[in-house]
């Protein structure tokens, strides 16, 4: 939580630096602008090699100190340490602390490590001592040195003398080392228990690191090549950084010579190392063009030589600093899990943006005298076709923001290469280097983000939008072709074939053509339907690109035995039986587990738990959820219960109470009472009429099956409703005929309702799915059917009866609970005239039944409107929108007040196909 806290600092920090920096951010923009690119882009390189070296010499000196790392390891926490010593200024600290966790965190001594920061501290002063020196000479031999130069020359002097002497300290006078460890942690103890927190540092604390950094300190004196080789990686540090600097006086051509550069590096770098403020902000923007006006540098070129300079020593580093800030082992899986997510929200954002800037930019008119060095280069074609390239792009990377939002690769690819493009476009159109800078800066960033984005795009739709892709260009060329040829009248040309292509070709490259002057209506109408066809047949193509996986074939028969195999072993809830139903595809865990699901557009909808061993419960979840997310899909579980929430949350998804599955207990339920009177009255009537109620055990009868289905279809009927799926069962022979059946029969051996009954394997109860009966049926008669139910299962040694949800009941019913369940609450007590929740619920609670909780789990509240969807489509059989409007319809119709509605019975006044009944139906 600490390391999250400090995470969330930063960022905030860094924000909070850029908005305050911002004017200096547009002004280094406009100063870049001025050089010319490629000594820019030269001297971009070398600080890129800079940091390398940079790190490479914390390499060098953590080896001098014998512990172990890696160039590319210490890369992003030397470029993590600048970001950190800005936005956290301690004096360097929190940097240096930065690659002690760093290498604590890869097993190495955190004592050694930071002998190894303060050897790097030391040895780079001591490499830029030489410099600083030639420097001074310098000024003083051009009058020009100042007293505030020279106090701060003494003052770094003394630091590398401080740092040399500790690491004195450890080699020769240990003692005195632990002496001054041990003041260092009662002072910081003494601190801690002003906080609250009397042991910061445990009591062998000093004892323990003094040890270890006199080992560090004794391996130096025991390889004194080492040393030196650390002492000629800085030297070599600092001489890339001055190359870097005379590269970019080249850019702004004004060459100078070797004193002046030296010197001015000299005293740009001392001041950043000195500096009150974190990096020299400020200071080193006003002392280095002091010194390099004093020197003859004209005035203009000395502000945007440093201004320059530092872009790219302080703003290049710091910006990469806080993108691999989330690469550093500092901050655990979850830190850095938040900070990709987040990268790649803004990066998809910032791709989305890009796009319009794209055609903002396609639609405004050049700069004249940029033109004119293009027009000096290409064709002036060519130049304007730059224009709807540009625009082209910019639509493109708006669909595929939508892509990269959802980690899709192809999106990513994609992103890639229509960038690559936008930058051709840019500079092609009007040397638009602004635009072409950010779209480079984006594709880099994006490239960097590369491992995250995995989801897998549908392959035939792939191949469809590549076939669209091709077609639309395709078609669009013979459409513009054919049309030139045929319809020249209406413009001023008369077009042959030829030139009708070439003219087509051109449209595409361009916004317009002067050589092209419609006479007619239809001709400005036909020039532009070209646009139309072509950007409406490549947003398409684009769409079909990214499209998610769709699941296009049923489980196999080798699916369904072993999903079959690992239900019957583990299955222990009621939606057990309906996980082997036809309309389920399978996911099978590494650990033994099975998740059955159904893909309705985005959301994969998992029917409960996975159902395998407990212990596998939290890696078939997470297994489960980055299938899913591989395959753009949402993950959801629908109707889970309450074991395995602790799992789910810890999986980062959320959980939703819906409603309570009603339990009866057979040991304890009886019709004797007087709760019960009305009830036991009903059944001993029906039993003196010569009702019965039969169990027919599996196989049943072809004849049975159509008894059956007469009663069913009729019950379809009356309730104006369709056969629901996913969490239910439907009638179908097949999943009817293995299964036991109990039927109500008349005297005259009439059945009148029935209820298939469904085992849930390793739990010892039993539960119904299909409940139906006739329109004509007597009162009570679903009550007796429940009471033989009972009955029959207390005989066979069955523990206890599950009646099925009752939706939404008992949910959000304390001031505590989530708003989203407030709002089911709500849904409860108001849409009672379309759904018959709460005469469910009575019926239900006339057998005083325990109630379990079951849940909604599904990832994050913005996708909670996409999986209710999914859901209700799963449930309907994709019929959902027709059929549920046409239900809400007929029942809005039998209750208006103008209509007179039979009586009915309180059994019939419960949709009793709802005894298993989904949350949202």
């Amino acid at each position: 939580m600490k390391r999250r806290l400090i995470f969330w600092l930063l960022i905030i920090g860094f924000a909070w630096l850029v908005y305050s920096r911002f004017a200096q951010l547009q002004k280094l923009t406009q100063t870049l602008a001025q050089g010319q690119w490629q000594w820019i882009l030269a001297a971009a390189l070398l600080q890129i090699l800079y940091y390398h070296v940079y790190a490479a010499l914390y390499q060098s000196a953590f080896h001098t100190v014998e512990v172990k790392s890696r160039l590319l390891d210490l890369l992003p926490v030397a470029l993590g340490s600048i970001f950190v010593n800005v936005v956290a200024p301690s004096g360097g600290t929190s940097g240096a602390a930065l690659f002690v966790d760093d290498a604590v965190r890869r097993g190495q001594s955190g004592a050694k490590t930071a002998a190894g920061t303060l050897l790097v501290l030391a040895v780079d002063f001591g490499a830029f001592v030489p410099v600083l020196i030639v420097g001074l000479i310098y000024l003083f031999f051009q009058h020009d040195l100042a007293a505030y130069e020279i106090v701060s020359a003494l003052i770094l002097l003394l630091m590398t003398v401080g740092l040399t002497g500790v690491l004195g300290l450890g080699l020769w006078h240990p003692r005195q080392l632990y002496r001054l460890l041990d003041w260092l942690q009662q002072i910081t103890n003494r601190l801690g228990r002003a906080a609250g927190r009397p042991v910061l540092l445990v009591e062998d604390w000093a004892e323990r690191h003094a040890a270890d950094f006199t080992q560090a300190a004794q391996s130096i004196a025991v390889h004194p090549g080492r040393l030196g080789r650390t002492l000629g990686v800085a030297l070599a540090a600092h001489l890339v950084d001055l190359t870097s600097l005379f590269v970019i006086f080249l850019a702004f051509q004004h060459p100078v010579g070797l004193s002046t550069l030296v010197a001015a590096y000299a005293m740009g770098t001392l001041f950043l190392i000195v500096s009150p403020t974190p990096m020299g902000i400020g200071v080193v923007e006003t002392v280095m063009p002091l010194v390099l006006i004093s020197l003859g540098v004209p005035d203009s070129v000395a502000i945007l030589v440093t201004l320059t300079f530092r872009g790219l020593n302080f703003w290049l580093p710091l910006f990469l600093g806080f993108i691999l800030l989330q690469q550093i082992s500092t901050f655990n899986v979850e830190e850095r899990s938040q900070a990709h997510f987040w990268h790649i929200r803004i990066v998809a954002g910032l791709t989305a943006m890009m796009g319009v800037i794209n055609i903002l930019s396609a639609v405004t008119p050049s700069l004249r005298h940029r033109i004119a060095i293009v027009s000096n280069l290409l064709p002036f074609t060519i130049s304007r076709g730059g224009h709807l390239t540009a625009a082209l792009a910019g639509s493109a990377l708006l669909v595929l923001a939508v892509g990269l939002w959802r980690r899709k690769r192809t999106a990513w690819l994609l992103t890639l290469v229509v960038l690559a493009v936008s930058v051709i476009s840019h500079l092609i159109k009007g040397l638009d280097y602004e635009e072409a800078i950010l779209a480079i800066g984006l594709g880099l960033w994006l490239f960097s983000l590369r491992a995250h984005f995995h989801a897998r795009s549908d392959a035939p739709s792939i191949r469809q939008g590549v076939r669209v892709l091709v077609g639309a260009l395709l078609f669009t060329l013979a459409y513009g072709t054919t049309g030139f040829y045929l319809l020249d009248r209406h413009f001023s040309v008369n077009f042959t074939l030829g030139a009708a292509l070439r003219q087509t070709i051109i449209m595409f490259t361009q916004f317009y053509d002067p050589a092209l002057q419609p006479l007619t209506g239809f001709g400005h109408y036909f020039a532009a339907s070209i646009y139309t066809v072509g950007a409406v047949s490549l947003a398409y193509a684009l769409l079909m690109l990214v499209r998610p996986v769709l699941v296009r074939r049923p489980a196999t028969a080798a699916e369904r035995d072993q999903a079959y195999q690992i239900v019957e072993t583990y299955g222990r809830s009621s939606q057990a039986r309906m996980t082997l139903l036809p309309d389920k595809s399978y996911f099978f865990s590494s650990g033994g587990s099975v998740v059955a699901y159904a893909v309705k557009g985005r959301v994969a909808v998992a029917l409960g738990d996975p159902i395998g061993p407990a212990d596998d419960a939290a890696a078939a979840i997470d297994e489960f959820k980055n299938y899913c997310l591989k395959n753009d899909w949402l993950p959801a579980f629908y109707q889970t219960l309450p074991d395995y929430l602790p799992h789910y949350q810890a999986a980062e998804l959320n959980t939703l109470c819906t409603g309570n599955e009603g339990i009866v207990d057979l040991a304890s339920f009886s019709l004797s009472g007087k709760k019960y009177k009305s009830m036991r009255a009903a059944i001993n009537r029906l039993n003196r009429l010569g009702f019965e109620a039969k169990i027919h055990q599996p196989p049943l009868s072809d004849k049975l099956l159509s008894e059956l289905r007469l009663v069913s279809d009729e019950w379809l009927t009356m309730v104006q409703g369709r056969e629901k799926r996913f969490s239910l069962g439907w009638f179908e022979d097949d999943y009817l005929r293995h299964g036991p059946v109990l039927t109500i029969h008349t005297p005259e051996d009439k059945i009148i309702a029935f209820a298939n009954i469904v085992p849930e394997y390793q739990r010892n109860e039993i539960t119904i799915d299909l409940m139906r009966h006739l329109p004509d049926e007597t009162n009570g008669v679903m009550d007796y059917l429940f009471v033989s139910l009972f009955e029959w299962a207390r005989a066979k040694g069955y523990d206890t009866v599950n009646l099925g949800l009752s939706p939404f009941w008992g949910v959000g019913e304390q001031p505590d609970d989530p708003r989203v369940e407030q709002a089911l609450r709500y849904i409860y007590d108001h849409i009672n005239q379309f759904y018959n929740f709460k005469g469910l619920h009575g019926f239900k609670e006339k057998f005083h039944p325990d109630w379990s909780p079951r849940y909604l789990v599904y990832p994050g509240p913005v996708n909670l409107p996409s999986i209710v969807v999914a859901i209700n489509r799963a449930s309907s059989g994709d019929d959902f929108i027709i059929g549920y409007t046409r239900d809400l319809i007929q029942k809005w119709l039998r209750r208006a007040p103008d209509t007179v509605q039979p009586t009915k019975s309180p059994a019939q006044a419960v949709d009793s196909r709802s005894t298993k009944e989904g949350v949202i139906q």
